[in-house]
């Protein structure tokens, strides 16, 4: 049916496999939909953060499947068989709903879809977060790994595109599929999130947020506090939550930790504009699998919003964006020594620092998700349209 501008309406169903509310990506997505124009419902599970009262709050219509299942004899057995259910009941409602794409987010959302997508004859995206074959949940299971495999080689040549959300991991799928370029969607922040203030904590404040794990920088900040001890201006602050927070507060006192901060954890909505407030983003991303080595941080999205110069480790997408934008120092290595060397060349050079801190503002403005998802709905209205 046309639109009141003439166009043809055309209606997408958003299938990830948790209870949305939650899911950044899933959100930005349904958003832009609804933005532009798209009748837009999602169709998820009732995961273990499943919220009503969140759900509902969610702006376009989203329906949720049970994740539950009677057959429990077999630990194995048991998780395959409810896998199967939830996927028979996630395209019973993708059926019903009858829409003109599929956008599955990540693999597991992927089998649901293709399945509906067929019987419909509609159009199918996968859109890949991660690389998923090597995140560590698959890799530390060989059965896991194996119905993994297989689901991913048999339908990437049956969709009708693929999205990714770095340039690294497009190259990767290319070439292990021999397929086209999968359409970068980068996970960026949105435009219309940018706070860049003129107010900053005392002091020269080098900040690294988000979820305290392993392979994120937290534990080399903490090394780095004694090669810090000349330059008493500079302050660490790590904001977030995590199993190692109770580790590197202990550490941050052992090595003496009058310039480390602690910061409680905040709404995403707050995330950048707190983060103005300091001086210095740290975005280190250590490859301690595949799929950590070929994505590429929210947090240094997040940064440049808040118009800061970023310390970021050496991946190739944080090569790929800094040699674009100059909006920061890429560490040769992730150790304490040169991430010591890269805060105290931004502090004390001045024209280096704000050379960076145009380039964040300019990356901004061009990698932001009104652009990046606006290619994805024009691709999808040109299937609408027959070309």
């Amino acid at each position: 049916m046309p639109n009141e501008n003439g166009d043809l309406s055309m209606k997408v169903c958003d299938i990830v496999k948790n209870s949305v509310w939650y899911d950044p990506r899933v959100r930005k997505q349904i958003d832009a939909y609804l933005q532009n124009g798209v009748d837009v419902c999602c169709v998820g599970i009732e995961d273990g953060r499943y919220q009503k009262e969140k759900v509902d709050a969610v702006a376009c219509p989203v329906y949720l499947a049970s994740n539950k299942s009677a057959f429990r004899k077999i630990p194995v057995l048991s998780k395959i068989w409810r896998e199967t259910v939830v996927n028979r009941r996630l395209c019973r409602i993708l059926l019903r709903e009858k829409p003109d794409v599929i956008h599955a987010n990540d693999l597991n959302a992927l089998v649901p879809a293709y399945k509906a997508a067929k019987k419909l004859g509609c159009r199918v995206v996968y859109d890949s977060h991660e690389v998923f074959l090597e995140n560590v949940g698959v890799i530390n299971s060989r059965i896991n790994r194996w119905i993994w495999t297989y689901y991913e080689k048999k339908l990437v040549h049956k969709i009708d595109r693929m999205v990714c959300v770095s340039h690294a991991a497009a190259d990767y799928f290319a070439e292990k599929y021999k397929i086209e370029k999968p359409l970068v969607v980068t996970n960026c922040s949105l435009l219309s999130e940018q706070s860049v203030s003129a107010e900053k904590h005392d002091g020269f404040e080098v900040l690294n947020h988000g979820q305290y794990y392993a392979g994120r920088g937290y534990d080399i900040m903490m090394e780095a506090i004694p090669l810090l001890r000349d330059h008493p201006s500079v302050k660490l602050a790590l904001r977030g939550f995590g199993k190692m927070e109770e580790a590197l507060r202990a550490r941050a006192t052992e090595l003496g930790d009058e310039n480390v901060r602690f910061y409680p954890p905040v709404l995403v909505q707050e995330l950048i504009p707190q983060a103005s407030l300091s001086h210095v983003g740290v975005a280190i991303t250590e490859g301690i699998c595949l799929n950590f080595k070929l994505s590429v941080s929210n947090k240094l999205f997040e940064y440049a919003s808040a118009g800061l110069p970023v310390i970021m480790s050496d991946i190739p997408e944080h090569r790929y964006l800094n040699e674009k934008y100059r909006f920061g120092i890429i560490l040769p290595e992730n150790t304490p020594s040169a991430f010591a060397d890269a805060v105290i060349r931004l502090y004390s050079d001045e024209d280096l620092y704000l050379t960076c801190a145009e380039g964040a503002k300019r990356l901004t403005q061009e990698v932001n998700w009104e652009c990046e998802f606006a290619r994805l709905i024009e691709l999808e209205r040109s299937w609408l349209h027959g070309s």
